[in-house]
């Protein structure tokens, strides 16, 4: 159905306004980025389309440029205007606008929620002080689904130039698998040795999936 025959009042947009933004479904958020219509469908058919292709809008979270633009009726515009709100609601539940976190706590629960939008493996490492303070943080590698590198040696180098005491170590399961592998329990007894070895305190390694996470033990 063409959002044009629609009554005034059920129309997205309209909803949006007048109702609040949860008040309307994924395919009618969706459908007031596209705007319009293409490749023979109506802007609603297009945007139930996008969704039913990517298995809803948590899957849609990881798609490609290249991707959207494969799909009949989706052009440049269309693609970045998707592209465009994915990467500001990746920047909001990371709280990239906002980095002065008070506690290395805050930053964890940001880097969780960040890292469950990804489809590759990222490596985190965030550093505190001995009160435990945030100080800085570091994205430290990524690779594809299996797996990502990090450069040990690095990462202790930066915990000591940023004057930090402490720190946490956090990477992304793509698959959504919480269960520590046998890497992620030799690396964390390792960063462990390591960092007691120069004075830094290792609080920890967190294995992050889908917005939920585990510490390896």
């Amino acid at each position: 159905m063409r959002v044009r025959s629609l009554p005034v009042d059920e129309r997205p947009r309209e909803r949006l306004l007048s109702s609040g933004p949860e008040a309307l479904s994924g395919t009618e958020l969706l459908a007031i980025l596209l705007r319009t219509g293409g490749g023979k469908r109506s802007v609603m058919e297009l945007a139930s389309h996008i969704l039913e292709q990517y298995g809803g809008i948590a899957e849609l979270c990881r798609v490609t440029p290249n991707e959207l633009l494969s799909i009949p009726g989706v052009g440049k515009a269309k693609a970045a205007a998707i592209l465009a709100a994915i990467e500001l609601a990746k920047r909001i539940f990371g709280g990239q606008e906002n980095k002065s976190q008070s506690s290395w706590e805050g930053r964890l629960q940001e880097w969780i929620s960040r890292l469950g939008l990804e489809e590759r493996e990222f490596v985190v490492a965030i550093y505190a002080d001995d009160e435990e303070a945030f100080v800085g943080e570091d994205r430290l590698s990524y690779g594809g689904l299996d797996g990502a590198f990090i450069d040990v040696k690095y990462l202790l180098r930066r915990a000591l130039r940023m004057g930090a005491s402490k720190v946490i170590l956090l990477h992304n399961h793509p698959d959504g698998a919480l269960e520590a592998s046998d890497e992620d329990i030799g690396l964390t007894k390792m960063l462990s040795q390591m960092m007691r070895l120069v004075g830094l305190e290792f609080l920890g390694h967190c294995i992050v999936a889908h917005g939920s996470y585990k510490w390896v033990k």
